[in-house]
């Protein structure tokens, strides 16, 4: 299967017919732009992070993104940066690589490409309204030299000497081009990718295909050569199948959606306040970046981050064939291990959850082996409403414990209408452990999965009611 395939990498126009299933690491090499390395190939060292630049509400949003995992066909009509693209005519150092060079920053060398196109992106992407450090912006890459902190004094450094551009919004490339962090030619960017816009302005047909691919981020880890050899739709980019609307008292979130532009959402800050708090915990920045919230769902991993966070808030999917749509509870979505009700010629549309009304309280929390950017050991989220201190209604969902992702039924019904109070807390969760079938695996005992199971329900709502149990009340 070939596929004609059009966009900007670095100040170069692509046009070529290839299969869109190939990855943009293997194309960028082929191109002999080896600065982009292949580390990893499963997104987690951040060797071969580009940018990509799409155009949003008539400007260009960049992000950075990790090109082992992103097929071909996700950045039709965007524009790729690597590391050659933000090099200057004269052959200088730009000023982000010269700081890298002042502090020592690098050592072999093969990791700092990764780390100098993510700090282009901060300064591409942020404002200084944005809750965001320029270290949060390099949580996708690794050092294996194990020189972190000169490259933190690097990346501060410059972010302090530069940070009056996060207050240029209108004018951002302008400055960023007069001060050499990038070329002039982005100035012409816009333009050219408009251009390209009119040219792919029809989406890409679905089909009744083996895969449908939205960010592709594990897919591309696990069955890359598969992917290479299987009839595929892509739906990542799709404007049917994006962004976040409210409409009769529901929330409704497009399944390519990525997890960045889900915690972006005005509207979901709105409807769930800490949302920021639990950011850091969905995988790393280039991952958010393109990992879509529909394919995080389809993995029908036990362990999804954004599975458990949309079942804790009682969630519908819409699964669409053609013309027919039918809805399913999230919490009846999954059948067995990796086995979902999606029917083989049947994509989701979207997810939907009811907005809830006012006492209402959220949380989300997750245990893995490192504290951030980790596959989950167990994960949990809590949706509960409270009316003079009695519980009206609680929606509760574990990860991790079990063949599926789990709503907790049993626990639910026993809290409902109960009086929120330590005893009755002690008591659910207890009703918990009886709900869950873990096992022993590479992440932990089922013996330690329970037991983190019943302490992170203990924080949902030591953290949510802190005047009715506190820690010491667990121990």
């Amino acid at each position: 299967m070939t596929s004609k395939i059009n966009f900007i990498l670095n100040d170069e126009l692509i046009e070529t017919e290839i299969n869109p299933a190939t990855v943009l690491l293997d194309f960028v090499r082929n191109q002999r732009l080896t600065g982009t390395k292949e580390g990893c190939k499963e997104g987690d060292c951040g060797a071969c992070t580009v940018l990509t630049g799409e155009l949003y509400n008539g400007d260009i949003k960049y992000r950075s993104v990790n090109s082992c995992l992103i097929p071909l066909q996700n950045v039709t009509g965007k524009h790729i940066v690597t590391i050659e693209g933000i090099n200057q005519n004269d052959d200088l150092l730009n000023p982000l690589q010269q700081a890298f060079v002042d502090e020592g920053a690098s050592q072999c060398g093969f990791c700092t490409p990764g780390f100098i196109i993510s700090l282009t992106g901060f300064f591409l992407n942020n404002t200084a309204e944005d809750n965001f450090s320029v270290l949060d912006a390099l949580d996708g890459n690794i050092c294996r030299c194990t020189g972190h902190n000169s490259i933190i004094r690097a990346a501060e450094t410059i972010s302090e000497k530069f940070k009056f551009i996060l207050n240029t919004n209108g004018t951002k490339l302008k400055y960023l081009t007069d001060n050499k962090i990038i070329p002039e030619y982005f100035l012409s960017v816009k333009n050219r990718l408009e251009k390209l816009k009119s040219e792919n302005s029809s989406n890409m047909p679905f089909s009744c295909t083996k895969y449908f691919i939205g960010g592709g981020t594990d897919l591309f880890v696990q069955r890359p050569d598969e992917m290479l050899s299987s009839d595929i739709s892509f739906l990542s980019g799709n404007i049917n199948l994006t962004g976040i609307i409210e409409k009769d008292g529901k929330c409704i979130v497009g399944s390519s959606t990525t997890v960045t532009e889900l915690l972006e959402s005005s509207i979901i800050k709105r409807i769930i306040p800490g949302i920021d708090r639990f950011a850091e915990l969905f995988g790393s920045t280039p991952i958010r970046n393109s990992a879509t919230v529909g394919g995080n769902l389809n993995n029908a991993s036990p362990i999804g981050d954004m599975t458990a966070f949309f079942m804790g808030l009682n969630s519908s999917v819409i699964l669409k064939n053609g013309n027919s749509k039918r809805e399913i509870p999230l919490n009846k979505f999954y059948k067995g291990y990796k086995v979902t009700d999606r029917n083989p010629d049947e994509m989701m549309e979207a997810i939907n959850f009811t907005i809830p009304s006012v006492n209402y309280f959220f949380n989300f929390e997750k245990v893995s082996k490192r504290t951030y950017l980790d596959i989950a050991t167990v994960n949990t989220a809590i949706l509960i409403n409270v009316e003079n201190g009695s519980i009206t209604n609680v929606n509760i969902s574990a990860g991790g414990v079990g063949p599926t992702p789990l709503y907790l039924f049993n626990t639910c019904n026993f809290l409902n209408s109960k009086e929120l109070n330590f005893k009755n807390i002690k008591e659910a969760i207890t009703i918990a452990d009886s709900e869950i079938t873990p096992i022993s695996d590479a992440r932990g005992s089922s013996e330690y999965k329970r037991l983190l199971l019943s302490r992170l329900l203990y924080l949902h709502f030591i953290t949510l009611f802190p005047e009715i149990i506190n820690l010491k009340d667990t121990l």
